[in-house]
């Protein structure tokens, strides 16, 4: 039995011992760390393995938030203290655009108007946690309770003063009403949308096309 003496540091690599001819180390069975697990370059190695894995977002299942009401932004965030309306809520990833809140520069495209582009400030999403509602009555921020009121009807009270905090008016994004609507050269006119393209029949397909051709075959026909 021949006994072989080398030297090992931290990351794998074998030193050279007098008059011993150095071996190498496989680290093939463990490709995102190059040292023994017991070191410290091994337990930073798998921290930064662990750190790339995200939990999947919970969507919250009851919103006190809805799209127009005026929020303010509490502590935890760089613009803690400021309002602004909510413009977006992003439901599936419990996230929330306030206009005026968290700005971001970006680029825009070359356009007709701007021919080389231009840079300009917009909000992005923040967290839905990270803002509270107002209070009407006192015009501070609040946490907020669901009660019913004379009517029977489910709405937003203030936990603190038990005012009640109405929702905001729902409008639509492309146009506040149909009468207002112009249209562009890309929509389906009017008439076009709602003429009469197709009337059912008692015919099956193969005799819908042969009586368009003219080769349906009838009783009247055979007569």
């Amino acid at each position: 039995v021949v006994a072989v003496v080398v030297a090992v540091d931290e990351v794998g690599i074998v030193e050279r011992v007098e008059g011993v001819e150095p071996l190498e180390v496989s680290t093939h069975h463990r490709p995102h760390m190059a040292s023994h697990p017991w070191t410290r370059a091994a337990r930073m190695a798998a921290s930064r393995v662990r750190s790339k894995y995200k939990p999947p977002i919970e969507p919250l299942k009851y919103w006190d938030i809805v799209r127009g009401d005026t929020v303010q932004v509490m502590d935890g965030h760089r613009d803690a203290g400021k309002r602004g309306r909510i413009k977006e809520v992003i439901r599936k990833k419990n996230l929330i655009v306030v206009d005026g809140i968290n700005l971001r520069t970006r680029r825009l495209p070359p356009s007709e108007e701007q021919p080389e582009g231009a840079f300009v400030k917009m909000p992005v999403p923040i967290s839905y946690m990270h803002v509270s509602l107002i209070d009407p009555s006192d015009n501070q921020p609040c946490t907020v309770i669901y009660q019913r009121d004379e009517n029977g009807k489910r709405v937003r009270v203030s936990s603190r003063t038990n005012t009640v905090i109405p929702k905001a008016l729902w409008r639509r994004r492309d146009f506040l009403s149909r009468s207002e609507y112009e249209e562009s050269p890309l929509d389906t006119k009017a008439d076009v949308a709602s003429a009469v393209t197709y009337k059912p029949t008692v015919l099956s397909f193969e005799e819908d096309v042969l009586k368009a051709l003219g080769k349906l075959e009838t009783k009247d026909s055979k007569s």
